[in-house]
């Protein structure tokens, strides 16, 4: 049930699996590895992969690719990157779905059924102010039917997160998206914490309704895999939503539990602090599933 993004432990894969281990982990999800992006990674280094789980008896929950993330939704639009830690691919449209068919089958070859995909990084265009709108979620469709083919041929489930930096932040955006595409292989990655720090002057006023608890009880049908962060806000700082550990920050975890652990996936650490406060994370999060 409990799974962390390995590089949130260490960018080593080896001493991350090994720390996992120790903390009662059975599962990690892949993204940075071998300082690139997972759907980078050459066969040889899949192989290697494969060894250190094999060796350290972990699993993968999901591969964290980054498909969409920095393609352009349409071609007018420039796109960057917020963090430089955070490995990403570029391209156009087309060259991420080739990147996406290299996530599959790496995926496949770790024994794993989701992948990991995004609904486009919004734009650094000035002149766009609202994203997300029923314009762009039409044009977000068609590129995740797409994808969704794609990953049917391979036997896998693209799981497309809410994330604060793209068109669909709310968890609700990206899921009535899911629901009206209606692909059986497509389904959501709900980051609460991501829906929380949305940046709510570029959603749409009809996603700005909802709670964390309502939004989960709205879209808890197409959930597939889950991220687990925590945030304090604090309009004081020049960025005021402030990372947390798990059980530290705004968002009452142990009051979401019950509906958490009903869930039918993983529940995947995306902590984002120090490494203090990650083994901390790691180590409430296993007493919280041990309820």
């Amino acid at each position: 049930m409990c799974s962390i993004i390995s590089n949130q432990i260490d960018e080593d894969i080896e001493i991350a699996c090994k720390k996992a281990k120790e903390e009662g982990f059975s599962y990690v999800e892949l993204h940075n590895v071998f300082g690139k992006s997972i759907e980078e990674c050459s066969d040889t280094e899949v192989e290697e992969i494969k060894k250190i789980l094999d060796v350290n008896g972990i699993k993968v929950s999901a591969i964290a690719s980054t498909v969409f993330f920095l393609a352009p939704l349409y071609e007018n639009y420039k796109v960057s990157l917020f963090n430089e830690t955070f490995h990403a691919i570029t391209g156009d449209i087309s060259t991420h779905l080739a990147y996406l068919k290299r996530a599959c089958k790496i995926a496949k070859r770790l024994d794993c059924s989701i992948v990991r995909v995004f609904p486009f990084r919004y734009p650094d265009n000035e002149d766009i102010v609202v994203v997300g709108n029923d314009a762009d979620r039409e044009e977000i469709k068609k590129h995740l039917l797409e994808a969704g083919n794609i990953a049917a041929s391979y036997g896998i489930m693209i799981a497309v997160e809410n994330c604060p930096y793209s068109h669909c932040p709310k968890g609700e955006m990206t899921y009535r998206m899911i629901k009206e595409i209606a692909h059986p292989n497509v389904g959501l990655l709900w980051d609460p914490a991501n829906s929380y720090r949305a940046e709510i002057k570029k959603v749409p006023h009809e996603f700005l309704t909802l709670n964390l608890k309502e939004e989960f009880e709205l879209i808890k049908d197409k959930i597939v895999h889950v991220h687990l962060k925590n945030y304090h806000y604090d309009e004081s700082q020049k960025k005021p939503f402030i990372h947390k550990a798990l059980l530290k920050g705004d968002i009452a975890f142990e009051d979401m539990w019950d509906g958490l652990k009903k869930l039918n996936c993983k529940l995947s650490l995306e902590p984002e602090v120090s490494y203090e406060e990650t083994l901390s994370s790691m180590k409430d999060l296993m007493k919280l599933a041990q309820k």
